[in-house]
Protein backbone atom coordinates (compact mmCIF):
# COMPACT_ATOMS: atom_id res chain seq x y z
CA UNK A 1 0.00 0.00 0.00
CA UNK A 2 2.84 2.42 0.76
CA UNK A 3 4.26 2.23 -2.74
CA UNK A 4 0.79 2.48 -4.29
CA UNK A 5 0.21 5.67 -2.32
CA UNK A 6 3.63 6.93 -3.40
CA UNK A 7 2.72 6.20 -7.02
CA UNK A 8 -0.48 8.20 -6.52
CA UNK A 9 1.61 11.13 -5.23
CA UNK A 10 3.78 10.99 -8.35
CA UNK A 11 0.80 10.62 -10.71
CA UNK A 12 -1.20 13.47 -9.18
CA UNK A 13 1.87 15.70 -9.16
CA UNK A 14 2.51 14.92 -12.84
CA UNK A 15 -1.15 15.50 -13.70
CA UNK A 16 -1.16 18.78 -11.81
CA UNK A 17 1.93 20.02 -13.63
CA UNK A 18 0.43 19.15 -17.02
CA UNK A 19 -2.82 20.88 -16.12
CA UNK A 20 -0.87 23.96 -14.99
CA UNK A 21 0.71 24.03 -18.46
CA UNK A 22 -2.71 23.72 -20.12
CA UNK A 23 -3.90 26.61 -17.92
CA UNK A 24 -0.83 28.68 -18.75
CA UNK A 25 -1.54 28.23 -22.45
CA UNK A 26 -5.02 29.67 -21.86
CA UNK A 27 -3.64 32.89 -20.36
CA UNK A 28 -0.61 33.24 -22.62
CA UNK A 29 -1.67 36.68 -23.87
CA UNK A 30 -1.98 38.31 -20.44
CA UNK A 31 0.68 40.95 -19.89
CA UNK A 32 0.51 41.32 -16.11
CA UNK A 33 0.14 39.03 -13.14
CA UNK A 34 -3.13 40.49 -11.83
CA UNK A 35 -4.91 40.11 -15.18
CA UNK A 36 -3.57 36.58 -15.51
CA UNK A 37 -4.81 35.67 -12.02
CA UNK A 38 -8.30 36.98 -12.80
CA UNK A 39 -8.48 34.97 -16.03
CA UNK A 40 -7.16 31.81 -14.37
CA UNK A 41 -10.20 31.70 -12.11
CA UNK A 42 -12.29 30.78 -15.17
CA UNK A 43 -9.87 28.18 -16.56
CA UNK A 44 -10.99 24.60 -15.80
CA UNK A 45 -7.46 23.23 -16.20
CA UNK A 46 -6.31 25.50 -13.39
CA UNK A 47 -9.00 24.18 -11.06
CA UNK A 48 -8.12 20.63 -12.05
CA UNK A 49 -4.50 21.29 -11.19
CA UNK A 50 -5.44 22.75 -7.81
CA UNK A 51 -7.62 19.72 -7.03
CA UNK A 52 -4.83 17.33 -8.02
CA UNK A 53 -2.35 19.26 -5.88
CA UNK A 54 -4.73 19.08 -2.92
CA UNK A 55 -4.97 15.32 -3.42
CA UNK A 56 -1.18 15.15 -3.73
CA UNK A 57 -0.81 16.87 -0.36
CA UNK A 58 -3.22 14.52 1.39
CA UNK A 59 -1.68 11.35 -0.01
CA UNK A 60 1.84 12.71 0.59
CA UNK A 61 1.11 13.17 4.29
CA UNK A 62 -0.33 9.63 4.33
CA UNK A 63 2.90 8.28 2.78
CA UNK A 64 5.12 10.19 5.21
CA UNK A 65 3.40 8.56 8.17
CA UNK A 66 4.93 5.21 7.26
CA UNK A 67 7.91 5.88 5.02
CA UNK A 68 11.18 7.75 5.62
CA UNK A 69 11.24 11.14 3.91
CA UNK A 70 14.55 10.31 2.22
CA UNK A 71 13.01 7.28 0.51
CA UNK A 72 9.66 8.83 -0.34
CA UNK A 73 11.06 12.12 -1.60
CA UNK A 74 13.56 10.47 -3.90
CA UNK A 75 10.70 8.68 -5.68
CA UNK A 76 8.99 12.00 -6.30
CA UNK A 77 11.92 12.82 -8.59
CA UNK A 78 10.10 10.70 -11.19
CA UNK A 79 8.03 13.84 -11.77
CA UNK A 80 11.15 15.42 -13.35
CA UNK A 81 11.25 12.56 -15.84
CA UNK A 82 7.56 11.99 -16.55
CA UNK A 83 6.41 15.59 -17.01
CA UNK A 84 8.88 16.41 -19.81
CA UNK A 85 8.23 13.07 -21.51
CA UNK A 86 4.48 13.72 -21.50
CA UNK A 87 5.08 17.32 -22.62
CA UNK A 88 6.59 15.95 -25.82
CA UNK A 89 3.34 14.16 -26.56
CA UNK A 90 0.84 16.73 -25.25
CA UNK A 91 2.54 20.03 -26.10
CA UNK A 92 4.86 18.98 -28.93
CA UNK A 93 7.89 20.05 -26.90
CA UNK A 94 11.29 18.66 -27.79
CA UNK A 95 13.86 16.97 -25.60
CA UNK A 96 17.62 16.83 -25.88
CA UNK A 97 20.11 14.02 -25.46
CA UNK A 98 21.14 15.77 -22.24
CA UNK A 99 17.60 15.32 -20.95
CA UNK A 100 17.71 11.62 -21.79
CA UNK A 101 20.98 11.22 -19.89
CA UNK A 102 19.71 13.24 -16.93
CA UNK A 103 16.44 11.31 -16.85
CA UNK A 104 18.31 8.00 -16.94
CA UNK A 105 20.50 9.14 -14.03
CA UNK A 106 17.42 10.18 -12.05
CA UNK A 107 15.79 6.79 -12.61
CA UNK A 108 19.00 4.96 -11.61
CA UNK A 109 19.19 7.10 -8.47
CA UNK A 110 15.59 6.37 -7.56
CA UNK A 111 16.12 2.65 -8.05
CA UNK A 112 19.24 2.71 -5.89
CA UNK A 113 17.46 4.52 -3.06
CA UNK A 114 14.41 2.25 -3.23
CA UNK A 115 16.50 -0.94 -3.28
CA UNK A 116 18.58 0.30 -0.35
CA UNK A 117 15.40 1.07 1.60
CA UNK A 118 14.08 -2.49 1.43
Amino acid sequence: MNFVALAIVVATNVGGQLLFKFAADQVRTESNLAAMAVRLVAVPAMWGAVVLYALTILVWVWVLRVMPLSVAYSAVALVFVLVPLLAVWLFKESLTPQFALGAALIVVGIVLVQVQAR
